[in-house]
Order: C-alpha cells, then structure tokens, then sequence
C-alpha cells in the first residue's frame, strides 16, 4: 500500500500534468486566435490583451466550441451563433473571471515558445510565427483549435465596445 507521501506526490504530479496540458492548450488556441485575428482585421493589426481573455473561456465550454467550430470565417457567423443559440454565453462573465490564471498562465507558455509578443506601449498581442506543428491532434483538441480560429476572424470584424455587447461582459 503507497504511503500518504507517495498518494501526495502522485495527486501533485497529476494536477501539474493537468494544469500544465490545459496552458499548452491553452497557449495554442490564444496563438491561433491572434493569427486569424491580424489576418482578418482590416488593417491586419493585432488584438488588444483584453480581448483574449474571453477566448478560452468560450472555446473550453464543449456546447460553444462545438456551436463555433461548425461556422464559416464571415463576420455574421458570430451573430448568428448568438441567434442560434441564445444562451451560449449566459455566464461568460463569470467563467472569464474564473479563468484568468488559466488565461495569464496560456499566454505566458506562448510567451515563453516564441508564439506570442506583447507591445508594452499598448498592450497589443502579435505572433511570432505563422508556422503551425503538423502534428494529429484528438477531435476535442482539433475542435477547440478551429473555434479559437473563427472567434480571432469574427473578433477582428468589429469594435471592442460592439464585442462586449454582444457577449455581455466587461473588462
């Protein structure tokens, strides 16, 4: 039988796996969405910090990235979305608070792997690179990667005050 130690040891491996694999996940999706977003902007600039944080919130909520990742990129599709699906964001607020660390702790991974730079003038964040792994990733992880994608190209579509409308949040 493992000693109290070894249940502890083990439990605190297990958690830092978990933590670990969801700011990977984590610092893929924002990375992807802030390439679709300066793709798609009109005048391809880079999304503001506060802008990021709604995204994985959105794309970590099975019933959302499952509505989102069936969409096309047109700037009606978030609207649509909405319509489709009125309580798709009903606590959006909330979960966005609630995962800050997970949304600050992602975007130090992509940090730290080159994927991400922020402006300290204007706190605006761009990638590093546009080169994406070719690796085969799990339905769920390809399905959060595609949501994350369309929310940077809808984001990139309209103002911050028109997003926050939209979503019901604030920052």
């Amino acid at each position: 039988m493992a000693s109290t130690m070894e249940k502890i040891i083990y439990l605190n491996e297990i958690e830092e796996y978990d933590i670990m694999h969801n700011n990977v996940l984590g610092a893929h999706s924002l990375w992807e969405f802030v390439k679709f977003y300066s793709n798609y902007h009109i005048n391809k600039e880079n999304p503001d910090l506060m802008l990021l944080m709604p995204v994985l919130p959105i794309v970590f909520s099975k019933t959302s990235c499952d509505l989102i990742c069936r969409r096309n990129f047109n700037e009606g599709s978030l609207i649509n979305a909405l319509i489709e699906d009125k309580g798709i964001f009903i606590g959006l607020q909330k979960r966005m608070e609630d995962m800050s660390d997970i949304t600050f702790n992602s975007l130090r991974v992509a940090f730290a792997a080159n994927l991400l730079s922020i402006n300290n003038d204007d706190f605006k964040i761009g990638s590093l690179s546009q080169t994406n792994p070719s690796l085969q990733f799990p339905q769920d992880y390809t399905n959060i990667i595609l949501a994350s994608k369309r929310l940077g190209a809808w984001f990139a579509k309209y103002e911050i005050n028109q997003i926050t409308n939209y979503l019901n949040i604030t920052f």
